[in-house]
Order: C-alpha cells, then structure tokens, then sequence
C-alpha cells in the first residue's frame, strides 16, 4: 500500500495522538515522513494558501526524530561542511583553470559571493555543471563589480538593454582573465 499523505488547513482538528512540525528543517521533515509511512499511518500535510506550513505526524514519532536529531547533529553538520568545503575547492580549481589571470581579489570575491551558502545563487545550484556555474558567477561578478549595470538599472533602463549595453566590458574582462571563449560565454 502507498504511504498516505492527506493536504489539510491549519484549523482543521490535530488528529489524536499526532504532533506538528513546521516547514524548514529538512532532516526532520524527511525521517518524519519516512517514519510516518514505515508505521503505515497518515501524513497531514499543513496548507494555507497553497503554501505548505508544515507536517502533522504521530507525537512519538516526532518526539523520536527530535532525539535523533539532536544526538547526530554534530556529525551531520560535520559531513555538511566538509562537502561544503569540497564545493568551493572544486569551483576554486575551475576558476583558476578557466581563468587563470582573474586579480587574486576579484577571485576571492567570485568564490565568496557566487557560492555563497543558502544564497540561492547560482553557485549553488546542482541543476547545472561545476565549469558553467564558474562561468555564469565570473560574468555576474563582472556585471555588477566592473561595469555601470547597476547604475543604468536605477536610470530606469531594462534589463535586456543594461547587458547589451555592457555586454562588450564583460567579453573584454572574460579575455583578459583568460577565458578563450569570451565572446560566446558572455551572452549567456
């Protein structure tokens, strides 16, 4: 039988014997449901305005994840930052293999900006390969640190007109730090 999930809205009745736990903390949220299924009871998935707020799952359930959670948080945060560290020297080799004569500041900042942690930028993003992400953070970098875009955004002009507008600066600086393909990447 499927694991059973039932969406409901934040005033519909807790059912007996269960508990709420709030969007955002994915460890949790995923061992209660894996746990909630295994048991062979109901996942209530909390909605409001089609935005999910959160689980209800059974009290010892949850009571359970929380312990776990607790007694393997720091080997879990751990493993995140070695991974995490993993990541930046990775994208630190195809930066400076894409770019070899990128100034050591403008460097630092690609690698502290364009990867930054919970950013939502695309450093982060696993959809993706590692040497177009190193690419597309060089070009954001140089957008907004060496050319007027921002300042042609605030006079009002679009955002297709503000890179065409810098667009020659941008293949320029992708030469001059080494990139052999300045003039096809930095459209993109």
């Amino acid at each position: 039988m499927a694991p059973r999930e039932v969406t409901v809205g934040p005033r519909t009745a807790m059912p007996k014997g269960y508990a709420f736990l709030k969007k955002g903390i994915k460890y949790k949220t995923l061992h209660c449901r894996k746990l909630t299924h295994e048991a062979g009871k109901t996942v209530y998935v909390v909605e409001s305005n089609k935005k999910v707020l959160g689980i209800r799952v059974p009290r010892d359930i949850l009571s359970h994840v929380h312990a776990q959670a607790n007694e393997t948080f720091p080997a879990r945060k751990l493993a995140t930052e070695k991974r995490d560290t993993a990541m930046i020297r990775q994208a630190a080799e195809e930066l400076d293999s894409q770019f070899p004569k990128i100034p050591k500041e403008d460097r630092d900042l690609v690698l502290k900006h364009g990867f930054k942690k919970y950013s939502g930028r695309v450093g982060r993003t696993s959809l993706i390969p590692l040497p177009r992400k190193v690419l597309y953070a060089v070009i954001a970098h140089i957008r907004h640190k060496h050319t007027k875009y921002d300042k042609l955004l605030e006079g009002g002009m679009t955002k297709d007109d503000a890179r065409k507008a810098i667009l020659k600066k941008i293949q320029d600086t992708l030469r001059d730090w080494g990139n052999k393909q300045g003039r096809r990447s930095s459209s993109e």
